[in-house]
Order: structure tokens, then C-alpha cells, then sequence
């Protein structure tokens, strides 16, 4: 074997791995990201008291979409109807509008990408609801 075939041969295995590292990494972040849709529904299970206690309706979709996956939960008071939107690229959107006025009185638009974090945000947008 001369040079230039052990050098082709050491790039070839090298972008096999590359290749293979790739696919681990792209498995692994739909494997995260179908967690946070999956963690969408424990969230508002575990608030199911506060829901009731507050006399809010709150209802939550199967995971929907083909190209990119999606799930909300849609939050109604007797002031605002207000939605949480997750897509599994942990795009997370916060909103929620007024009965009266129509007026968008919460609006919050982030990347979440570990539950911690989506955890935080949809705190805080239930608190946000619950004090309007």
C-alpha cells in the first residue's frame, strides 16, 4: 500500500465516523426535544390542582405535525384565553389576549432546550395569567 492509499483509506474511516458522530448527535437532540413535548403534559398534569382550584379550563393536544412536531396546552380564564405552543425544535411561544379589549397582553417567544428551562418559562406564564 503506498501513501496515498493509506491516506485515502484514514480519510475515508474519518468521515465514516464524522458521519456516524453526526447521526448520534441528530438522535440524540430529537430524543431531547420529543422529551420536552412529552414533559409538556407532566407540567400540566402537576398543575392540575391550581387549574381547578382556579376554575381555568386547560387543555392539551396529542403531538401534532409531520415535518416539525408541535403541542399546546390552551389556558382559559375568566379574563384571557392564553396558549403555550412547543414544537420540538424547542421553540416555545407564550401569548394570551384579553376577553374584552382582544388586545395580546402576554407574548414571549423562546428556545428551550432542557426541561429546566421549559419548566421556568410556562411558570411563568401561568403565573403571568393567574395575576392578570
Amino acid at each position: 500500500m503506498d501513501k496515498n492509499e493509506h491516506m485515502l483509506g484514514r480519510k475515508t474511516r474519518n468521515l465514516r465516523t464524522i458521519k456516524l458522530l453526526c447521526f448520534s448527535v441528530i438522535t440524540i437532540s430529537l430524543h431531547d426535544m420529543n422529551k420536552l413535548l412529552s414533559y409538556l403534559e407532566e407540567w400540566k398534569i402537576s398543575k392540575t390542582n391550581i387549574f381547578e382550584s382556579e376554575g381555568y379550563k386547560a387543555t392539551i393536544t396529542k403531538v401534532l405535525g409531520d415535518s416539525k412536531k408541535a403541542r399546546y396546552i390552551d389556558l382559559d380564564t375568566e379574563k384571557l384565553v392564553s396558549r403555550a405552543t412547543l414544537w420540538e425544535t424547542g421553540e416555545l411561544e407564550l401569548e394570551a389576549l384579553d376577553f374584552q379589549s382582544e388586545k395580546q397582553v402576554i407574548q414571549l417567544s423562546v428556545i428551550t432546550v432542557e426541561i429546566w428551562e421549559l419548566d421556568d418559562k410556562l411558570n411563568w406564564w401561568l403565573s403571568e395569567v393567574a395575576t392578570y
